[in-house]
């Protein structure tokens, strides 16, 4: 399954920032971060094709995850 993927800020200095994976069956944004080795615990945001998600849901070929950061400003 391929899916899109976007990290943003404090994220991106993993040397990927955008572009797609390939995932086995039924994987989760869990997963993908995983994959990436990003760690979760870095991600407070998680957007499935625009909408609020969570780390267990299920991805769907073809869907765009974004994963940003806890962010501060005012």
């Amino acid at each position: 399954m391929e899916v899109e993927v976007k990290l943003f800020a404090t994220l991106r200095r993993r040397n990927f920032q955008q572009g797609k994976v390939i995932l086995r069956e039924e994987p989760t944004p869990f997963d993908l971060l995983a994959r990436l080795e990003v760690p979760a615990s870095e991600v407070a945001v998680v957007l499935v094709n625009g909408r609020h998600a969570r780390l267990d849901d299920r991805l769907h070929q073809g869907d765009t995850v974004a994963f940003f950061p806890a962010i501060a400003g005012g």
